[in-house]
This record gives structure tokens, C-alpha cells and sequence, in this order.
């Protein structure tokens, strides 16, 4: 961490084998497994969809600070996020992410300068391809 930097919040989760959940300190644990088209039991919520949710609302908030301070309205503004898993053989994985931002309030050059702050906002884009516009 740098000089200029302080920390704002923190979270911690815990996954333990056999349990079926996610523990978050203070919180109900989050049912989680494997999804049916791996396998599993499809019960719970799988890594790629917990990475879906928190981009997605990661990057709305980013949209809505960005949007506010830019004097756009962020009324009825939306993102939605999507995983892909793919499989790289030999037990290696990856993901990529997309979303797609709706800002009916912007459109044009300002709508993107608006979602290029909030990329820049939001800390977990990087999975992002391409980068939503």
C-alpha cells in the first residue's frame, strides 16, 4: 500500500470443504456448489456467478458515483454481468467476464466518459473483454 493510500473497507469469506457454503464474518453463510453442467448439484451459487454478482454491483456503484459526479442522472441505470468458465485442459481453467451498461440518461461521448470513470472506479474489472461501452 502506498503512502497516499488507506484502507476503506475490509471483508473476509472463508470456504471450508464439506460445508456447502461460504462463511462471511457476521453474516449467513452463502449456499455454494457446483453447478449441474459441471457435474454438481447445481445447488448454490457457483464461483463464476458470485464473480458475476460482485461485478456487476461493483461496477454499478462505480457507474453511479460516475454518473453523479458528472452531473448525469443514474436513474434506471443497469449492468449485467456474465462469466464464462472455459477449459484450458490438463485441469487448468479460465474466465473471462463481460458486461453491458444501460445509462438512459447519457448517450454519446459523455455516456462513455461516464463508464470510463467508472471503470476506472471499480477495482475488479480487469477480467472484463472487451471492456463494456
Amino acid at each position: 500500500m502506498s503512502p497516499s493510500e488507506q484502507d476503506l473497507y475490509r471483508a473476509q469469506a472463508r470456504s471450508r470443504h464439506g460445508t456447502g457454503r461460504v462463511d462471511i464474518p457476521g453474516r449467513a453463510g452463502i449456499p455454494v456448489g457446483a453447478p449441474s453442467e459441471l457435474g454438481g448439484s447445481g445447488q448454490g451459487y457457483d464461483p463464476e456467478q458470485l464473480y458475476a454478482a460482485a461485478l456487476a454491483t461493483c461496477l454499478h456503484q462505480a457507474l453511479v458515483i460516475a454518473a453523479t459526479e458528472t452531473g448525469v442522472d443514474p436513474a434506471g441505470s443497469e449492468v449485467t454481468a456474465r462469466v464464462r468458465l472455459s477449459d484450458g485442459g490438463a485441469q487448468h481453467y479460465a474466465f473471462d467476464a463481460t458486461a453491458e451498461v444501460s445509462l438512459p440518461s447519457a448517450e454519446g461521448d459523455r455516456r462513455e466518459r461516464v463508464i470510463a470513470q467508472a471503470l476506472r472506479i471499480c477495482p475488479i474489472t480487469d477480467q472484463l473483454n472487451p471492456p463494456p461501452t
